[in-house]
């Protein structure tokens, strides 16, 4: 098997209660074991997504991903707000998974654009002394500075060079994922199939897919408050068929989570540059699935 469940041995002392505002953590021991080949393919396709979408600087990812015991499903990459990392790391360091410290380069200074999200950053800055990484603190945001700091928020125009995740803004665009789905051929790490107006007429959509507005910002996705929408509109459904024309929205195939005990399955696994370096397992019975679920361990072989 390239991906299975695990038990992990988890010293819950080292858990952290709390990390999005006052909510309690919700956690589990059991876990998923992602394989050295797994990771190796998923190191090339980061180095050919990266190649695709012409990074400047050394991005920051967050990555969406549905698997079973032989394929991962890469559902999305998220480029600018790219929070989870205090999470991920302590449930590593919980559970007796070594992560590698010289891949985590870091600012010395972080920020968090809400309030709600300091208890991870303040957990990441803390993870991150575990691994013999001190000299980081959370500091106020005031816009931006002549010294690089790394945002938890909606962050990343080039405009602000000394910001992190650099031009976060236009690498998260959904329609970069798309497109190099075209070029991207793997045996273990997937892409589902994505629909783009300059590609497909909005007539060769079938019914059941995944509507994305390709910018979570945008007026657009505004007006439809919600990102994210599950099946083609009936009938001419005239302002998503427009969306979909001027590519601000795209459509992706349905992938079906791996299930446990009742509770859809998805990773999220955390990168710099083209390597992998550390996650954690969401457990939720809601098909679109937050960080509000239950959090399991991820090791990465």
């Amino acid at each position: 098997m390239r991906i299975n469940f695990s038990d992990f041995d988890m010293d819950e002392s080292i858990v952290a209660p709390i990390i999005y505002g006052e909510n309690r953590h919700s956690t589990t021991n059991r876990g998923v074991v992602i394989s050295g080949e797994t990771r190796q393919e998923l190191k090339k396709f980061l180095s050919g997504f990266n190649t695709s979408v012409g990074t400047e600087q050394t991005p920051y990812y967050r990555i969406d991903a549905y698997f079973d015991e032989q394929r991962l499903w890469l559902l999305e990459i998220n480029a600018s707000f790219v929070d989870g990392w205090g999470t991920a790391l302590n449930l590593a360091r919980a559970s007796g998974i070594t992560v590698d410290p010289a891949p985590l380069v870091f600012p010395k200074r972080f920020v968090s654009k809400s309030r709600v999200y300091l208890p991870e950053l303040q957990l990441f800055v803390s993870e991150l002394a575990h691994l013999g990484l001190h000299d980081h603190n959370v500091c106020e945001w005031n816009g931006n500075g002549v010294d690089p700091i790394y945002v938890y928020g909606r962050v990343g125009s080039k405009d602000q060079p000394n910001v992190l995740p650099y031009d976060g803004l236009r690498l998260d665009n959904k329609l970069n994922l798309g497109v190099f789905s075209r070029e991207w051929a793997g045996d273990v790490v997937k892409i589902p199939q994505h629909y783009i107006s300059r590609f497909n007429s909005w007539e060769e959509i079938p019914r059941e897919v995944v509507l994305k507005f390709c910018d979570k910002g945008s007026a657009e996705c505004e007006r439809a408050r919600q990102s994210v929408m599950f099946n083609k509109p009936s009938g001419k459904a005239p302002f998503i068929k427009r969306c979909y024309n001027a590519e601000t929205l795209i459509a992706q195939d349905i992938v079906r989570p791996t299930k446990q005990d009742g509770n859809n399955c998805q990773l999220i696994i955390f990168a710099i540059g083209d390597e992998p370096i550390t996650g954690y397992v969401q457990y939720s019975r809601s098909e679109i699935i937050n960080d509000n679920s239950t959090h399991g361990p991820l090791r990465i072989s």
